[in-house]
């Protein structure tokens, strides 16, 4: 029975994001590929941007993965029989929380897992998402296990303290990780919007790859959901490099409900050219997709926007940035599978 309740889901279909609900008692099964959001107790980065806080999520990346969510023993539990030619990211879970920072400021934090599988085996990838540098205690995250299954045994992969060691000091799993994000404001002269360029590798070393931009007039001390209701705001994703790994591009346009769109086809084969712009917008709330040169009306837009900013650790950084005017300080999170 479709009611707005505990789960609900997000697909693709004629190029729109579109948001169902199941009602259930405890647990929920999922199936096929799509994305799926579930509510978060430990409530969501940026408040009423996701109804009902529906915030964490479990995607699903083809139809050999099935997907069971029990709520009451928090658990999630993932199932795969295919046997897989290479390494293949079969689906992921993102848990929203938060945690405080050294100097007292409470702060959002995201986990995220990646799991794959590659012939019959599973493997998980984790990191966390952070808007500032820094290390965390007092982490609220809802304590979720993840179990995988090939058909002949289970076995649990991520535990609840994983989760909290990991949010914990994000900066130093990142450097375990050897994979980390540099993140630097490009705000001058007074500037509001937020806007920052994204770099890989150590400081000092570190390669730009894309700018970001947000710009929501009315999120002016107000919330960024209530500012994108006044219906003018854009989002803008620049390719600052033609190396960014094309699968990364293919499967945040899966992950944002963005990979129907005709216009995109190009992105999604071939990946971004440096230099080329991705803009998600509305205009007195009409909403819309740019790209290469190109304008199309997008009535999913602003679906795809809020899942982008609460998901993603670009987003994550764009609406901080955008709620608080202090610069963000440098810091690290996993690059793919955002």
């Amino acid at each position: 029975m479709p009611i707005r309740s505990l789960f609900s889901v997000r697909h693709v279909a004629l190029g729109l994001a579109l948001a169902g609900a199941f009602t259930v008692a405890d647990a929920a099964d999922f199936t096929g590929r799509g994305v799926f959001n579930f509510k978060s107790d430990s409530g969501c980065p940026f408040g009423p941007l996701a109804a009902d806080d529906d915030c964490n999520r479990l995607a699903l990346d083809d139809a050999d993965t099935h997907a069971v969510l029990d709520s009451a023993a928090h658990t999630i539990r993932f199932t795969n029989t295919h046997s897989y030619g290479e390494k293949t990211i079969v689906g992921d879970v993102l848990l929203q929380g938060s945690g405080q920072t050294r100097s007292g400021q409470r702060v959002p934090l995201t986990f995220h897992a990646l799991l794959s599988r590659s012939g019959t085996d599973w493997s998980v990838s984790s990191h966390a998402h952070t808007p500032v540098g820094d290390e965390f205690s007092d982490i609220r995250i809802d304590p979720y296990q993840v179990v995988v299954n090939d058909g002949n045994a289970e076995r649990v992969v991520l535990t609840p303290a994983q989760i909290g060691e990991a949010l914990a000091k994000p900066s130093l799993t990142a450097r375990l990780a050897n994979v980390l994000v540099q993140v630097e404001d490009n705000r001058t002269g007074g500037a509001k919007d937020a806007d920052i360029t994204i770099g890989l590798g150590l400081s000092k070393a570190s390669k730009s790859v894309a700018r970001a931009r947000f710009h929501a007039p009315a999120a002016k001390g107000h919330e960024l959901a209530e500012a994108m209701r006044q219906g003018n705001w854009t989002l803008e994703l620049q390719a600052l490099s033609g190396k960014i790994p094309r699968q990364v591009v293919q499967r945040d346009l899966f992950l944002y409900g963005l990979e129907s769109q005709s216009l995109l086809q190009p992105l999604l084969q071939r990946g971004f050219r440096k230099n080329e712009k991705l803009v998600l917008g509305a205009i007195n709330g009409k909403g819309y997709v740019r790209y290469d040169g190109q304008q199309r009306e997008f009535a999913g837009a602003d679906a795809a926007a809020r899942a982008f900013l609460q998901d993603s650790f670009i987003g994550l950084v764009l609406g901080w940035q955008q709620q608080h005017q202090q610069p963000p300080q440098a810091t690290a999170a996993k690059a793919n599978g955002r």
